[in-house]
């Protein structure tokens, strides 16, 4: 029934959406109100959407991260890489200093388009020290070169700042699988490719880390920065998917 049904989503009239779609009653970290939460598929990560704001969990989880480790987040510098759906909106809304960028092709290293700032996460343009947070949402796993986009990344924070993200995250692997490199300026695929929806591209993007347990080890040899993972499952505020453990990655003091 479900599968049937998933392709109106949320255009059903609230009395048939209660009556085809397993929802409960709770509370969305984003909206910051009482919601019902309906489960389109059962693909939770991207089908379990908050009635209102229609935020899905890895949203609603690095929220709940914000404010149980950075309360008064809302008040700090904070950068977003790769914005885009219901959690940015939420962050432009709610930070009084954001500032976001994407990956432009097109676009010079540190100018604007559509009020976004061209960037690469692995040769970043900003100074050193100036975020004292900095987040991605499913972008870690289509970075072809993460060892210098992580020490970029710890560059640009201030003594104590955290890079707060989500991604998929493979603990069944003791070693992370590499799916693609950068070679001679040109990507070379080392499996069979797999793309991922683009916020701002048709293409998609390209899957180049399945990341497993070494993956904490990776970002300190990379960057010098101990990362926590936080996993918190509670339907009552809409956290139940696949892969919905959020990364803190903190910059020594």
């Amino acid at each position: 029934m479900i599968s049937l049904y998933a392709s109106v989503k949320y255009r059903l009239d609230p009395y048939l959406k209660r009556f085809y779609f397993p929802n409960n009653k709770g509370f969305c970290p984003i909206c910051k109100t009482d919601t019902v939460f309906y489960e389109y598929a059962e693909w939770l990560r991207d089908n379990y959407l908050c009635e209102k704001c229609k935020s899905i969990p890895r949203n609603r989880a690095l929220v709940r991260a914000l404010d149980r480790f950075y309360p008064g987040w809302e008040e700090v510098m904070l950068h977003e890489s790769s914005p885009g759906g219901p959690f940015s909106e939420f962050l432009q809304r709610t930070s009084k200093n954001y500032s976001g960028s994407h990956y432009y092709d097109n676009v010079p290293r540190g100018e604007y388009l559509n009020g976004y700032r061209s960037e690469d996460l692995s040769a970043l343009t900003f100074d050193d020290n100036t975020f004292d947070l900095f987040i991605t949402s499913d972008v870690f796993e289509h970075v072809l070169e993460p060892g210098p986009a992580f020490k970029e990344i710890a560059r640009v924070l201030k003594p104590g700042g955290a890079h707060i993200f989500v991604m998929p995250w493979y603990p069944a692997l003791e070693h992370s699988v590499q799916r693609a490199s950068l070679q001679d300026g040109k990507i070379n695929y080392l499996v069979e490719p797999i793309y991922h929806g683009n916020p701002i591209s048709e293409k998609g993007s390209l899957v180049t880390n399945d990341w497993g347990r070494d993956f904490c080890s990776f970002i300190y040899s990379n960057s010098g920065m101990f990362t926590t993972i936080y996993l918190e499952k509670d339907r009552h505020f809409g956290l139940e998917a696949e892969f919905l453990e959020v990364f803190i990655s903190k910059k020594p003091s």
